[in-house]
Order: C-alpha cells, then structure tokens, then sequence
C-alpha cells in the first residue's frame, strides 16, 4: 500500500474539558460583598457586576489549535458579554467589587446567548502561551446575562482545549510530500 501525501495529518484532535477552579461575581452595588459560593454567575452594565473564572490549565504547548470558554446561559441576551484576561491574583471566597483584578485589553465577544443553553467561545487569541488562566466576563447590555457557576457542578464554567495529537507512529515524510519510489532495477552486464 503507498503512503499518501500528508498521511499522518488527517487524525481527529485531542479535545478536552476543564472544569473551572474558581469563579465568582461581583457587583458594584454592593462593593465589598463575595458572591463565590453563588449557584450563578452575573453580568450587567447597570449597576456594573462582572464574573471571573480562573482555570488551571497549561496553554504553553504548540501542539494546541483552539480554546474555547463555555458557559451554560440562564437567560438570553441580544448582546451577550465580553471576556479578557485577568492577571492579579484573587480568591473565589474574597473577590469583591473593591479587590477585584483589573480587566486587560484586548478582548473577544461572545455575541447573542439563547436561554438554558451552552456557549462556546473562541478564546484561542487571548491564551496562547499561557500557564492558568483568569477571565473576566463583562457587557454593556443593561438586561445583563444569567449564567450557572461551577457549584452546579453539571453546567458550570469549562474550558476547552483541543490539541494537534502527536504522530507516535514513527513514520517519515518528504518535504515534497511525494510517495517513496523503489529503487531502480539492476542493470544488465
């Protein structure tokens, strides 16, 4: 059997989920009060109440492709919300208004969100190369958007990662990606 150009390539990705470490949500209307043992999550424009999750996941590898953040949603939301990274530490059972980390630029939109559904969310360009992620989830809908926290533990925050899978095969290519041709035929004396 000849081996095909590019064989080796056409494998299924590894995917895998991870479920959240810590999440919780704070609110501007009661500044100094911690919401991390909430059965949801909230974000609103007004008052202002942001969610943050932390992941700990190593994202350094180059054999990942995509990263996606799901959340199962409560309600809908013609905008949606907005995720970036957080990098100051914070405690799911201390996080309040006051102490939260600062969001960091830039960030990706999550886009509508239909109620009692799963969201997945292309978060590949902002966790590339990292090791533990924190989110913060915003949006500037003032009908704010509902979502289940890992206390659910069924429907609660996951990331996604889907990674190239390695070619443990032991099999060679050519840069020209041509088939391997037998040697030529002995020549006659």
């Amino acid at each position: 059997m000849e081996a095909l150009p590019g064989a080796g390539l056409d494998r299924d990705p590894q995917i895998r989920a991870y479920r959240a470490k810590a999440d919780a949500f704070v609110s501007e209307s009661t500044p100094r009060r911690n919401f991390g043992r909430a059965r949801q999550l909230l974000v609103d424009s007004s008052p202002t109440v942001r969610t943050y999750v932390r992941f700990d996941v190593d994202l350094t590898s180059s054999d990942i492709t995509h990263v996606s953040l799901l959340l199962f949603s409560r309600s809908r939301s013609r905008t949606g919300y907005r995720v970036q990274l957080v990098y100051g530490p914070w405690k799911e059972r201390a996080i309040n208004f006051v102490n939260a980390p600062e969001l960091v630029p830039p960030s990706v939109a999550s886009g509508p969100l239909r109620a009692r559904a799963w969201k997945a969310v292309d978060v590949t360009s902002l966790v590339a190369g990292e090791k533990g992620v924190s989110f913060a989830l915003s949006t500037e809908s003032p009908n704010g958007a509902v979502f289940r926290s890992r206390e659910t533990v069924f429907r609660g925050p996951r990331l996604v990662v889907e990674r190239e899978p390695h070619d443990t095969t032991g099999s060679t290519t050519t840069s020209t990606g041509a088939s391997p041709q037998p040697p030529p035929p002995p020549r006659a004396h």
